[in-house]
């Protein structure tokens, strides 16, 4: 018999999408399910197709193209997202950009799409956000503080600090299973946390006790066709459920919850699935969050309930479910006896034994092979991206607020163009910098043009240059970035005997570097500066420029320098299409979008010390017949960034000369702000930044370091960059050096990192850099953590 309706379902990894797919199943519709990974719900007798689609987080306009020619080939009649795939298939039809080639696909995808709009997902997927649309619509939640950035934070801290607070929780907005999350207990000091951004801000809440309680419900248009509340009796962890309980439609608190997700429903107009966590107290129900998902409430449905009924507008009733206790057998024997404390825990544990077991179910049950193979996926992606395992179950779909990056009909900037024109002008790259031997090129990824540089000559024999020998500038040699810089800073170890192992490992080291010629690298997006701001590209777009640099490189590594994953996904993606991480080096952060920066100390006092100064900042003077300054302004720039960057710190870094002045002034890779004396007009500080893609870095920064230091100029150049950042809306990229003095000017750490692609070359040059990437990890890094550099 045919079906008379069709649905797609998304998200097929999920227990949830199992048991939904059978439940349409039973209700006579045709099941087709997608997913990214290999899933649970492929092999069921309730799926009519199955269908591997790309990353909904790393791919997403490909994954909801996939999705949508997936039901327009199937002649769907509905879309139903389970999981956080739900956000990246609303994202894209919120997208404000141009898109090329997708209108149709974006047509039936919003006809179908069983899901609420994206500006509605956002509000109730950032617990923030969803704080304040609780107290908009006055349903009772704990007091919610944003924090949303690490100066905000610290200035938080230390001000609770001495005096006695409440219990509270803090935690990430974007997070699920609980991960992340931090239980204090009254008077107890917040704790220090990694990256608090505007983008990724932290939550600090009134800690509330009681039981804890979800309901999962469907809704249409702000009406809700489904509910149920249930308790998770038993949880992996802290975080997700694995076994489930109901709570009878007679009690009192069911009620409660059911008028709270009806009134949600009702103020925000909800089409889709979606759960809440609560807690019931004496005073009542409290909102801890919004899961706008499916969620494992749905498993307690049985085939009886008719939940699919649910998805159809014409659905009068209200649907509600009639399990009384669900489990998914295997997280329960993995998770389930950690829990157990007492006699009386050991009871339950063996009496929820005697449960439904959701992935075996009677007459589909999931095959042992199964299940070992979305296992083993899930540990592979755990290693290779560095995360639990639990987090690994939604790396590539899950959502943290990133905007979704659309292909777009935008006419390429031509900046990179006009840079390699201009060295190639100036007479090459030796002639803008004395320490950079290298050939540049432009190559194209998506809708971007970005600078490459390659070996002007590719290594031959075994040979890595001494220090003594004058090596290339780390921006383009990776050998001087990782072995030079070490050796320059062995000296500064205080034992003995650990500068004599350094210097050994460093030997060795060397020497297995040039038999593996590691310094034969095309690096993309390298604009012969310390820090390239990378655009946000897509992750096929990285797959497609690899391999046509595979083809055109054979016998060249593929490197990115400057990596970083500060609201970018881009580590990730590179990783995803066979790149190495290797960290390159400790790098600063300071969000200078909002005002939190303007009234830290050291900031203030340096505001202060330019203001009372002699000095003012302002553009340094165009030519508009040339597009550059002057001979002499370009030759004083470089003069005064040679004597803090090369004089005073290290020849290692590049060596530019006013040719590359003038070479980025012309393409518009660098604009500069000199500090120029009010009496005599002489310029005694200069910095050369760069504004892209939601950051600003200043790769050429530069003062007289022969006037008297009590003058504060590196304070003041320090400021004014910082305040250029503000004034363009961006964070700050700080580089990496002096780290202490940024952190107090509110400064946050994070690695930055070289990513290579090896694949396409010999074994031998593949172990080189294996070799690198264990000795930087194992060494350098924890160096670097411990040192606080």
């Amino acid at each position: 018999m045919t079906p008379s309706r069709t649905v797609v379902l998304t998200g097929a990894r999920a227990p949830v999408a199992l048991d939904l797919a059978r439940r349409f199943a039973e209700a006579d519709w045709g099941v087709i399910v997608a997913d990214s990974e290999p899933n649970l719900t492929a092999r069921s007798r309730a799926v009519q197709r199955s269908y591997r689609v790309p990353s909904a987080r790393f791919r997403p306009a490909e994954f909801a193209r996939a999705v949508a020619g997936i039901a327009r080939r199937h002649q769907s009649d509905l879309i139903v997202p389970t999981c956080e795939e739900t956000f990246w298939l609303s994202a894209v039809l919120g997208s404000q950009h141009a898109v090329v080639g997708l209108e149709p696909d974006l047509t039936l995808l919003r006809d179908q799409l069983f899901a609420p709009a994206s500006d509605v997902l956002a509000r109730l997927h950032h617990k923030g956000e969803f704080a304040a649309l609780l107290g908009e619509l006055g349903l009772p939640h704990p007091r919610t503080e944003v924090i949303s950035s690490a100066i905000e934070w610290r200035r938080r801290r230390a001000a609770a600090s001495g005096r006695t607070s409440g219990a509270r929780v803090v935690k990430p907005a974007f997070s699920r299973f609980g991960t992340r999350t931090v239980m204090l207990a009254g008077g107890e000091p917040l704790p220090d946390v990694d990256r608090i951004t505007a983008d990724q801000p932290w939550l600090i809440q009134e800690r509330v006790t009681g039981r804890e309680l979800c309901t999962y419900a469907v809704a249409i248009a702000g009406r809700l066709t489904a509910f149920v509340l249930y308790e998770p009796v038993s949880r992996a962890g802290h975080g997700a459920g694995v076994v489930f309980e109901r709570i009878a439609e007679s009690s009192p608190v069911h009620g409660a919850a059911r008028s709270l997700a009806e009134a949600l429903a009702a103020g925000v107009g909800l089409t889709g699935q979606f759960g809440l966590d609560l807690l019931h107290t004496d005073a009542g129900l409290t909102i801890l969050e919004c899961n706008p998902r499916a969620t494992s409430g749905i498993h307690l449905f049985a085939p009886a309930d008719r939940i699919a009924e649910a998805f159809r507008p014409a659905t009068a009733e209200l649907i509600t479910a009639s399990r009384e206790v669900v489990r998914l057998g295997l997280p329960h024997l993995m998770y389930g006896p950690s829990g157990v404390r007492s006699v009386g825990d050991a009871a339950d544990f063996v009496r929820r034994l005697e449960a439904p077991d959701v992935l075996r179910e009677p007459g589909d049950r999931v095959a042992l092979p199964t299940l070992t193979r979305s296992l083993i996926v899930q540990l592979r992606t755990a290693r290779t991206a560095r995360v639990s395992l639990l987090d690994a179950s939604t790396h590539d779909i899950e959502w943290n607020g990133e905007p979704v990056r659309m292909p777009s009909a935008a006419f390429p900037p031509l900046w990179a163009d006009a840079f390699v024109d201009a060295v190639a002008r100036a007479g090459g790259t030796r002639a803008v910098a004395a320490n950079v031997d290298a050939e540049l090129s432009v190559v194209e990824i998506g809708d971007e043009r970005l600078p490459m540089t390659v070996p002007s000559s590719i290594s031959r024999r075994p040979s890595v240059r001494s220090a003594a020998s004058d090596p290339q500038s780390y921006v383009v040699s990776p050998v001087t970035h990782y072995l030079h810089y070490a050796r320059e800073e062995v000296g500064e170890l205080r034992s003995r005997a650990a500068r004599l192992a350094a210097r050994g490992l460093l030997r060795c080291l060397g020497a297995a570097l040039a038999r593996t010629h590691v310094d034969d690298v095309a690096f993309v997006g390298n604009a012969l500066v310390s820090t390239n701001l990378h655009p946000q590209v897509a992750e096929a777009e990285l797959a497609a420029l690899t391999a046509v640099l595979r083809s055109t490189h054979p016998h060249l590594a593929i490197g990115w320098r400057s990596v970083h994953g500060r609201g970018s996904l881009m580590p990730e993606m590179l990783r995803r299409c066979g790149y190495r991480l290797i960290p390159a080096r400790s790098v600063l952060f300071t969000d200078t979008r909002g005002a939190a920066w303007a009234h830290v100390r050291d900031t203030v006092r340096d505001r202060a010390v330019y203001e009372k100064s002699a000095y003012r900042a302002r553009p340094a003077v165009i030519d508009p017949a040339t597009g550059m300054s002057s001979l002499p302004v370009r030759e004083r720039i470089a003069q005064l960034y040679t004597q803090l960057y090369v004089d005073k710190y290290s020849r290692l870094n590049p060596r530019y000369s006013a040719a590359f002045i003038g070479a980025a002034q012309q393409s518009g890779l660098l604009e500069f702000t000199v500090l120029e004396h009010e009496v005599d007009a002489r310029i005694d500080g200069v910095f050369g930044f760069r504004v892209a893609d939601g950051f600003l870095a200043a790769p050429v920064l530069g003062y007289d370091t022969t006037l008297p230091q009590e003058l504060g100029l590196y304070r003041m150049l320090s400021y004014l960059v910082a305040r250029t950042a503000h004034e363009n809306g961006v964070q700050l990229h700080n580089s990496s050096g002096v780290a202490e003095f940024k952190r107090n000017r509110g400064a946050e750490s994070e690695f930055e990192y070289t990513a290579v692609y090896t694949g396409h070359l010999p074994w031998h040059r593949r172990a080189g850099w294996c070799l690198l990437e264990t000795v930087v990890r194992t060494v350098a890094v924890p160096l670097v953590l411990r040192e606080g550099l």
